[in-house]
């Protein structure tokens, strides 16, 4: 494999980019006092599309409270079915390229243009990171709902004073003690609004949050344009966040483009000839200036969301 295919990063061309959804949020659908919670969640999958890949373009925003680290960058995305991933972020409409991430199975790469630097390695060496980075995760939770939900059996969960959303919530039915699965169904629309694993104790490790759904074509351009064709339902705002280590990551697109036409080369990376190579398990990112204040952490369990968000460096 070509080195310059080892770099996770987030960027699309953007000739396809806001044509592929509707500027509409997801339909209102009629609540049914009988439906049970296993139906519940039978129907929030099945109205979350399902993509063999994707181009877009949004904002994304990491924060890793322990490290101190904040970053809030424009964010360019394509992802396909093959297991591959690019993330490019820049700030500043662009002035400054901030990283550069490509992800082909199990090989990434991370390039930092101010560095001149370009790490490689495995996903699994990830862990090295002073933040939390899961490119398998974010690649999953973008092209396909998450099937395995409906195998899976639930109940309706006790009153959770945390969550006064006025979401359904519903807890996996195991037994007491064992690590479960607890979901938020949007009493509104019936989608999905976060998939949360709790650990034996019923503590939070790592929370899912979707939102701003819109409808996608997931027939791609062509299907637009027949009137028959359904449009499925996309969160174009998507949370990682394991709240007992005050960590997050988000990602808010503004256009998408479902089941884009995607080329090998969008999965290349140009690095200038006199960038060095390192392995990833050396990789850091630039030091925030002091002046610059840290993007705010969200917890997503809280009651309300915070009032207000500090700027991040964009």
């Amino acid at each position: 494999m070509r080195a310059s295919v080892l770099v996770v990063a987030f960027a699309i061309a953007l000739g396809i980019m806001g044509c592929g959804a509707s500027n509409q949020t997801a339909a209102k659908r009629p609540a049914n006092p009988g439906e049970t919670p296993d139906v519940l969640v039978s129907r929030a999958v099945e109205a979350r599309s399902s993509l063999s890949s994707l181009a877009g373009k949004g904002t994304m925003r990491i924060v890793d409270t322990p490290s101190d680290f904040g970053l809030t960058v424009n964010a360019d995305v394509v992802a396909d079915e093959n297991n591959r991933l690019r993330i490019r972020g820049d700030k500043l409409a662009g002035a400054i390229q901030a990283f550069d991430v490509v992800k082909v199975g199990d090989d990434i790469g991370f390039y930092v243009p101010t560095q001149k630097t370009l790490y490689h390695g495995k996903v699994a060496d990830l862990k090295y990171f002073a933040f939390r980075f899961d490119p398998d995760e974010v690649l999953r939770q973008m092209l396909r709902p998450d099937t395995s939900l409906v195998l899976r059996h639930w109940r309706r969960a006790e009153a959770d004073a945390r969550d006064r959303s006025g979401n359904i919530i519903v807890d996996e039915d195991v037994p007491a003690g064992r690590p479960r699965l607890r979901l938020a169904i949007n009493s509104r629309n019936r989608l999905l609004a976060s998939v949360t694993q709790l650990d034996a104790a019923g503590q939070p490790v790592l929370v899912k949050s979707f939102g701003d759904y819109r409808s996608l074509y997931a027939g791609g351009r062509a299907a637009r344009s027949r009137r028959s064709e359904s449009a499925a339902s996309f969160p174009f705002l998507m949370t990682l966040s394991w709240p007992g280590e005050r960590r997050m990551m988000e990602l808010h697109f503004k256009a998408v483009e479902g089941n884009a036409i995607v080329y090998d080369e969008d999965f290349d990376l140009a690095a200038s000839s006199d960038t060095r190579y390192l392995p990833l398990t050396e990789a850091r990112m630039d030091d925030l200036d002091a002046s610059t204040d840290i993007p705010a952490y969200d917890d997503p369990l809280a009651a309300a969301p915070q009032a207000a968000r500090r700027g991040g460096i964009m």
